[in-house]
């Protein structure tokens, strides 16, 4: 997989009255890459570590008007795990309920196994063990997702929503 760079602003152009003009053309967005690894729960050194690139280049890819080949954008498409067309963007349709609901049960199930892997008391591992489970159950994929990684990284990537409990929870 080469980097790929976003694309500079292209002229155009343009015949007006028999003249040439030159138009600057404004770069649109051309793909979610970004979004979609967010709501992944998948973080940049991630994916930088699995393709054995820079976080740098990482983040060239995923600006919205990066001109990716297709065999890029397939790349993307098989380590996010989702169909090709949620990484393109659209006409302001939200990412797919399948994909949402994936992305929500993944972050689910990295705090299930961070809850697993901190717990000392039996009692609450037995518990914690019967959720991994059932959340297994529902989704297969997911069994061999790793916990949150302890980096502030982490906190830049995760659901947008932060609980916090009460006191009294």
């Amino acid at each position: 997989m080469s980097t790929v760079s976003p694309p500079s602003q292209k002229e155009k152009s343009s015949a007006v009255d028999g003249q040439e003009k030159n138009i600057p053309e404004i770069p649109k967005a051309l793909n979610c890459i970004s979004q979609v690894r967010q709501r992944q729960g998948m973080t940049l050194r991630t994916v930088a570590r699995r393709w054995d690139l820079e976080i740098s280049d990482i983040r060239q890819m995923e600006q919205p008007t990066a001109d990716l080949r297709i065999s890029e954008l397939h790349a993307w498409q098989r380590l996010l795990e989702v169909p090709l067309h949620e990484l393109l963007v659209d006409t302001e349709l939200p990412l797919s309920p399948h994909v949402l609901q994936r992305a929500q049960l993944i972050r689910l199930m990295k705090t299930i196994v961070t809850l697993r892997d901190k717990s000392t008391e039996p009692e609450a591992q037995h518990l914690i063990e019967r959720l991994l489970l059932q959340v297994v159950e529902i989704m297969p994929e997911l069994k061999n997702v790793g916990p949150w990684h302890e980096t502030e990284e982490r906190m830049d990537h995760r659901s947008p929503m932060v609980y916090q409990l009460p006191e009294s929870y």
